[in-house]
């Protein structure tokens, strides 16, 4: 019979703001130890809000690492220990400038789990009405209302690729809340 997967020390090695890298030993079931690194983010939220029937939000933000403005939905991530629905409404209201009255849970991902421990929390919201929260002080967020068939060929044909986004998008589409 093989053995487990035995998780054995972990060490942070760096460490600011909300990221954390650290390493984690494991004995393999060959009886070998690893040492894996782990970029510790937490838990991420993206909500898909709906102006309307037809159309949603979508907001833009310049990202360093792609050089450029970044077409999303709004999202981000949660505080330690903050509720994945919670941060959702709080991200909502700081990056769109809505609350909103219902939101609905689509599904949940790891955007990339052999190194991340980011666990990503995906939202619909509906019934919007103007509630904004100031930004982050490193957001310069441009706003967008879109049709909701113009977020989903933006997902598809690669201009929205950050993760969270296109998840979101592409999970409504295969399996939106009202039909399930």
């Amino acid at each position: 019979m093989r053995r487990p997967w035995t998780p054995l020390r972990s060490s942070t090695r760096y460490a600011r703001g909300r990221l954390v890298l650290r390493e984690d030993t494991w004995r393999l079931p060959d009886g070998r130890e690893v040492v894996y690194p782990v970029l510790a983010v937490g838990v991420t939220v993206g909500v898909l809000p709906f102006v309307d029937d037809a159309h949603v939000l979508l907001v833009g933000q310049y990202r360093h690492l792609a050089r450029g403005l970044s077409w999303e939905l709004p999202g981000g991530g949660a505080g330690e220990g903050e509720d994945p629905l919670v941060a959702a409404q709080r991200e909502l209201r700081e990056e769109g400038g809505y609350r909103a009255e219902r939101l609905t849970f689509l599904t949940r991902f790891h955007p990339s789990n052999a190194y991340l421990d980011e666990v990503a929390y995906c939202y619909v919201a509906r019934g919007l009405t103007a509630d904004p929260l100031p930004a982050d002080a490193d957001e310069f967020i441009e706003r967008r209302v879109v049709p909701f068939a113009e977020a989903v060929r933006l997902a598809t044909d690669g201009e929205i690729t950050e993760s969270v986004s296109k998840m979101t998008i592409l999970q409504y589409v295969a399996r939106p809340p009202e039909r399930s």
